[in-house]
């Protein structure tokens, strides 16, 4: 009886260890490499590397989509993870200008929608434009204000029916280094499309990618193509730590979503009142 039990116990370390080599081996499988994911006239790139990271390229009228960030295998399916700022409406710049003594000035385009209004919570006081623009016109607000230390955006604050109530759709927190008087906020106009893109994943039969109902052969990347595409991507890609704008040099501010939605009441003193 002895005997068995110590046969049943080696062929059971033998079946562990070989269940564990195939795990490696699957685990160890890549899928790092070039996809022609294009389709009828959309031509489509995506490039995989090892780190996790990714670079999506497409083309489809007169809209060239770049995407990046890192993937994750979940299954059978490929998600792709874009970097936070690539799925937020705008992206908040800002610089000191002399020009400006005690004023804060705040330039950005208007949303997508007519009946929304752009909030900002300048340290603890909230302020917005007088009246509701047009799609994607400039806007200009200009308040007294010596001093800025954190700015809340609220990027879309869509109105409750004919009421001067307007309600928090995305808030978005910034630290804002001293001296920061001018900032400008522009418009990311194909963050839906990569929002919509991070929620549709790509399938994946073995190691290859499944797209549009057919398989995609990956192709290898060369050293040269991983380290530039790495330091594309770390460096921020196409929204990078500085922008230039009308001339000047404008620095990014990097926004934290906030989970809080306050309902803003604009008075008729264009005071703003906060509710929660």
């Amino acid at each position: 009886m002895k005997y068995v039990l110590v046969i049943y116990f080696l062929c059971l370390q033998i079946m562990v260890g070989q269940q564990s080599q195939e795990n490696s081996t699957n685990n160890s499988k890549t899928l790092e490499g070039f996809y022609d994911l294009s389709e009828m006239e959309m031509p489509t790139k995506l490039y995989l590397l090892d780190n996790n990271l990714f670079h999506y390229y497409s083309i489809f009228g007169s809209v060239d989509l770049e995407v990046y960030g890192t993937y994750r295998i979940e299954g059978n399916e490929l998600k792709l993870q874009p970097n936070k700022e690539l799925v937020q409406p705008y992206i908040l710049y800002a610089r000191h200008n002399d020009q400006l003594k005690d004023s804060i000035s705040i330039n950005y385009i208007s949303p997508e929608h007519h009946r929304e209004k752009m909030f900002f919570k300048v340290d603890q006081e909230w302020v917005t434009n007088p009246e509701v623009t047009g799609s994607f016109e400039e806007v200009l607000i200009k308040f007294k204000s010596k001093t800025l230390k954190n700015i809340k955006v609220n990027l879309t604050a869509s109105q409750l029916r004919e009421t001067p109530v307007f309600n928090t759709v995305e808030l978005y927190f910034g630290e804002v280094s001293e001296g920061d008087n001018e900032f400008i906020m522009d418009n990311n106009r194909f963050y839906y499309m990569r929002k919509r893109l991070a929620k549709t994943p790509l399938l994946l039969e073995g190691d290859t990618i499944i797209s549009g109902g057919e398989k995609r052969i990956r192709e290898p990347l060369h050293e040269s193509d991983k380290e530039a595409i790495t330091k594309y991507i770390t460096k921020g890609g196409i929204f990078s730590d500085t922008t230039i704008n009308r001339g000047n040099e404008f620095y990014k501010i990097h926004l934290k979503k906030e989970d809080s939605k306050p309902l803003l009441h604009v008075l008729k003193n264009e005071k703003i009142k906060e509710e929660y």
